[in-house]
């Protein structure tokens, strides 16, 4: 018998309407940017099949995954499953994309770090033939 806590540890959030995003993504907003924290911090609910679009950020970002399993894939290299616990650590400009597997949901904590007020550079979709590829 399974004793697993199975509650999420934020809420879900708000439903990601912004045309970064394909398939269904949340996020709970969980610390803005301010005086004291030149960053924001999110809990991003991917569902199964959803991901983000490719993008940039001017000063890199950190991921926390805290639930399921998903995908992160830098531009040019093979795509690695990421679970519970891993931290993914992004370099400032590199191109890349983050989202559930077609199989499971996956949760993160993003931790966005910002250059002026710029945290992110939203590029294409991560085409269809792209994600089944990664996720192979």
């Amino acid at each position: 018998m399974s004793t697993e806590n199975t509650t999420p540890l934020f809420a879900k959030g708000e439903k990601l309407t912004n045309g970064y995003f394909t398939g269904d993504a949340y996020l709970k907003l969980l610390l803005a940017k301010d005086k004291n924290n030149d960053f924001v911090i999110g809990s991003v609910t991917f569902e199964s099949g959803a991901r983000t679009n490719w993008h940039t950020h001017p000063k890199g970002q950190v991921l926390i995954v805290t639930e399921g399993s998903g995908l992160y894939q830098e531009k040019g290299k093979p795509a690695q499953t990421i679970k519970k616990g891993a931290i993914i650590n992004i370099p400032e400009n590199v191109e890349h994309w983050h989202g559930a597997s077609a199989n499971s949901k996956m949760v993160h904590i993003a931790i966005t770090n910002y250059e002026g007020e710029v945290n992110a550079v939203w590029l294409n979709p991560v085409s269809d033939s792209e994600y089944l590829e990664a996720n192979q």
